[in-house]
Parts: C-alpha cells; sequence; structure tokens
C-alpha cells in the first residue's frame, strides 16, 4: 500500500472512531460538506453533510444507541476505500418500520469510501453503501422467506395503499 492509499485507510479509520461516538455533529470533520451518501433501497441517497448526519445518522443512532461498527476487511486502492464488516448493537427502538426487539443484533454492511483533495483539505466525497436489512428483518423474528414471497405476490400498487389498509 502506497502513501496515498494508507492516507486514505487512515481517514477511514479516524471516520469510523467518530461515528462509533454514536453522535451528530462530528462528521464534518472527515466529508465535505457536499458529499455524497448512496444508501440502500429504503434509505436512500443522502446529499451533502447535513442531510447525511441529520436526516439519516440521527434516526439510525436513535434506533441502535450503542452501535459499534468495524471492518472486518478493509482494501485502499487510489482515491478508493472499500469495507465490510458488522455493527454490533441494540435494537432499541423502531428502525424503517421494523418494530424493535430491545435485542442485541449484528447488522453486516459494505462500504465504498471516494476520498478527494481540495485545496489541500484531505476529506471524504462519496461514499455506496449496502446495509444487509433483511438480515436485520431475520434478527428482528420475521421469516424472511415468508416476507419476500409475499412481497413478490403483490403488485407494486399494494404498497402504496395507506397503512392500515394493506392486506385487507
Amino acid at each position: 500500500m502506497g502513501d496515498a492509499e494508507r492516507r486514505n485507510h487512515q481517514l477511514v479509520e479516524d471516520m469510523y472512531a467518530a461515528m462509533n461516538e454514536n453522535r451528530t455533529g462530528v462528521m464534518g470533520e472527515y466529508w465535505f460538506d457536499d458529499m455524497v451518501w448512496y444508501g440502500p433501497a429504503g434509505i436512500g441517497t443522502k446529499r451533502g453533510i447535513g442531510e447525511f448526519d441529520l436526516d439519516y445518522r440521527r434516526e439510525f443512532i436513535h434506533s441502535f444507541p450503542d452501535k459499534v461498527g468495524r471492518d472486518v476487511i478493509r482494501l485502499a486502492q487510489g482515491n478508493w476505500v472499500a469495507g465490510t464488516g458488522y455493527q454490533t448493537t441494540t435494537f432499541a427502538r423502531d428502525w424503517l418500520g421494523i418494530p424493535a426487539t430491545g435485542q442485541q443484533i449484528k447488522m453486516r454492511y459494505m462500504d465504498f469510501w471516494r476520498v478527494e483533495e481540495r485545496e489541500g483539505v484531505h476529506k471524504l466525497a462519496e461514499n455506496h453503501v449496502l446495509i444487509d436489512i433483511l438480515g436485520v428483518l431475520e434478527q428482528a423474528g420475521y421469516d424472511v422467506n415468508k416476507v419476500l414471497r409475499f412481497v413478490g405476490s403483490k403488485p407494486p400498487e399494494f404498497f402504496e395503499q395507506q397503512d392500515g389498509e394493506a392486506g385487507d
């Protein structure tokens, strides 16, 4: 690994240490203000540090207040750093409509970060994220095979109905 890759790898390591403090307002040190976070289906894209930190992370921290994320594998090549690992946490409050269990869960993820240098400032500019939401459902007690069969048996319009009407 060259000097640039080591520096990018360390930036992600430092950002993870800050994320594991489970509080908002600390990401600006690691991310450019105009960053883009491409989240998984069900969460979507967050444009800008405010949208990422306040619209996504705040709710995530609320649902998983004691989470600790650790990469099992992290690679750096050029301006990109990739990692995969687990966040171990208590599922304390509902998340994405999934009722909280109060139990410990292990949430798998995969990240691809793009690092930029702008006017001598070295920060993260972009992140492509995969979160194993089906794994969260399974740990919350859902039979994921039944969930997928149910979803697959319905047309998209079925899910556009108001809450309380679906399944009637």
